[in-house]
């Protein structure tokens, strides 16, 4: 039996960047392709079948501490994406390390770009840690 994976962080690499950056929680992973119902009359009657579809852009969301450094980077190349700036397409890694640091799984961001930033909400005098929430969205997810 393979052994079970614990992640313990995640970490985003994206070319330009001169560190990655580390995220506490994976909030998501998708990757999806819609599909179409196609029916038509055949010889045998009626024939009601499912194709593929419009395939959706692969995305994942990931949390991590409020922090100005990280925020201000990963606001920038948001900024880029809603301005339709072609730079903010850029190809990442992302990978998945357990406790001891190494890495478990890592996949290859083809055209990566900050699609959504998020903050939790928080208000002041309470010492609890705000988080931001990041959605990047890519062309095509590479296993490595």
């Amino acid at each position: 039996m393979p052994e079970l994976v614990s992640a313990a962080r995640f970490i985003v690499i994206c070319e330009g960047w001169t560190t990655g950056m580390g995220f506490s929680e994976l909030a998501g992973f998708n990757s999806a392709v819609e599909h179409q119902e196609y029916a038509y009359n055949g010889l045998l009657g009626n024939v009601h079948t499912k194709q593929f579809g419009r395939s959706k852009p692969p995305s994942l969301s990931l949390k991590r501490a409020l922090d100005a450094p990280g925020f201000a980077q990963i606001f920038a190349w948001h900024t880029m994406a809603r301005m339709n700036n072609p730079l903010a397409k850029v190809p990442a890694v992302f990978m998945i390390l357990d406790a001891a640091g190494e890495t478990v799984a890592s996949c290859v961001l083809e055209n990566a770009w900050c699609a959504r930033l998020e903050l939790d909400p928080a208000q002041a005098g309470q010492s609890t840690v705000v988080m931001m929430k990041t959605t990047i969205e890519c062309d095509t997810i590479i296993l490595a």
